[in-house]
């Protein structure tokens, strides 16, 4: 029967650790801005008087004048300032939710990470848009005038279309997931985002490779299924095969054991080939597709200490060395020494 693989048993387990770096700073940096806003705010009610005066004016509480600024429409770097950190809070409050619910699956996580990359769009458009106001520009008009904007964006902006809703359609296509592993343009890598107008994938290497989704023609999936690997292992070719096949056939149970990440059972399929120095064995398992290279070691492992446990001869590739005695050459004169000197000087 095969074993199912382990899966993360909470949300911050299931973040790769560079998403823990980016939510722990990013949790910091709301909290300081909040409570440094709520400190100066409060710098009357919490008795700092002069601090308050100096900064609000005479008797006048900090949140008095920050609501009157906002009435009124006063200080335009300060409404600017606030727009920005109130964006920047909301979209990370709403991440934070997104990603609570959709962290269990891959399913889950790739619908979560198409949602954020809207979200991520439609926060900087409405904060953009109030930004504007507070500049002054006439936000109205400009909706007003969208009819105008759209053919323009619709001429000028084809292919940011076009990678849109191919964004949509990949994920409600179910081509692949955030976590998959796949293969697209030749290159090898794990999905870590499907956003609206790109693909990101990860190689083992911590490459990091963009794709636009509408150049994303062909896709080879490598993790909806465990992946079938095959383990070649030679042993000497005057060995007795019947005797090594004995071996191999009562411990393939603590291979399995000792090499966790095989799913299932380990097959030996027989001889695959044979050698100049001697007789190569094929074995047979499913694994994640991520494991496939260590699972291959861990068996090369396994099997060479079970072939030595029970005296079977490995052959290995040995490079012998003669060493032939010098013979006394026969040295330059002196005039020799001048020609070849003359002839190096010449080159140079």
């Amino acid at each position: 029967m095969a074993k199912k693989l382990q899966k993360p048993s909470t949300w911050w387990n299931s973040q790769s650790p560079k998403q823990r770096k980016y939510f722990i700073i990013a949790l910091i940096f709301s909290i300081i801005i909040l409570a440094l806003s709520c400190f100066v705010l409060s710098t009357k009610e919490l008795g700092l008087t002069n601090i308050s005066n100096y900064l609000f004016g005479e008797d006048k509480s900090g949140w008095v004048w920050f609501g009157n600024v906002l009435a009124a429409g006063g200080i335009v770097w300060v409404e600017i300032i606030a727009i920005v950190a109130l964006a920047f809070m909301v979209a990370f409050i709403i991440n934070l939710i997104i990603g609570l619910i959709t962290w269990r699956g891959k399913r889950s996580k790739t619908i979560g990470s198409l949602i954020k990359s809207l979200i991520k769009y439609a926060i900087t458009i409405v904060a953009l848009g109030f930004i504007l106001r507070v500049c002054g520009v006439d936000v109205a008009s400009i909706v007003a005038g969208i009819g105008i904007i759209t053919l323009i964006i619709g001429l000028g902006c084809q292919s940011l279309i076009n990678d849109i809703v191919s964004g949509v359609f990949l994920v409600f296509d179910d081509f692949f997931d955030v976590g998959d592993v796949v293969v697209i343009d030749g290159f090898r890598g794990t999905v870590t985002e499907i956003g609206l107008r790109s693909t990101k994938l990860m190689d083992w290497a911590g490459n990091i490779k963009g794709v636009n989704n509408s150049q994303i023609t062909t896709v080879t999936n490598l993790s909806r299924e465990a992946t079938s690997i095959v383990t070649n292992f030679v042993i000497d070719r005057n060995e007795d095969l019947e005797h090594v096949e004995a071996v191999i056939a009562a411990n393939l149970a603590k291979i399995e054991k000792k090499v966790p990440k095989i799913i299932g059972k380990i097959s030996y399929i027989g001889v695959s080939n044979l050698k100049e120095n001697g007789i190569e064995l094929a074995f047979s398992m499913s694994c994640d597709e991520n494991d496939r290279y260590q699972v291959n070691r861990d068996m090369n492992r396994e099997l060479l200490l079970i072939m030595r446990e029970n005296n079977i001869k490995v052959p290995f590739n040995v490079l012998a060395v003669y060493d032939e005695p010098e013979k006394a050459g026969k040295k330059a004169s002196d005039e020799e020494k001048e020609e070849a000197d003359k002839l190096i000087k010449k080159n140079r």
